[in-house]
């Protein structure tokens, strides 16, 4: 994991590929931070496309 800040812009809207690129981590760690209550996507009932804001990206 990434121990330095993410450069992202709070309103900004991330695809799951480019979560993980900024976040540094694979898509199975996103899936478990966000099974954890790490991160959560701004879109949570569309299993197939989730978005997540950069300010929940940051606070992760």
């Amino acid at each position: 994991m990434n121990e330095t800040k993410p450069i992202v812009a709070p309103q900004g809207v991330y695809t799951v590929k480019r979560t993980c690129a900024v976040l540094e981590v694979s898509y199975k760690t996103l899936h478990k931070y966000r099974m954890n209550g790490y991160i959560q996507p701004i879109n949570p009932n569309n299993h197939h496309r989730l978005k997540y804001s950069g300010q929940s990206i940051l606070d992760c």
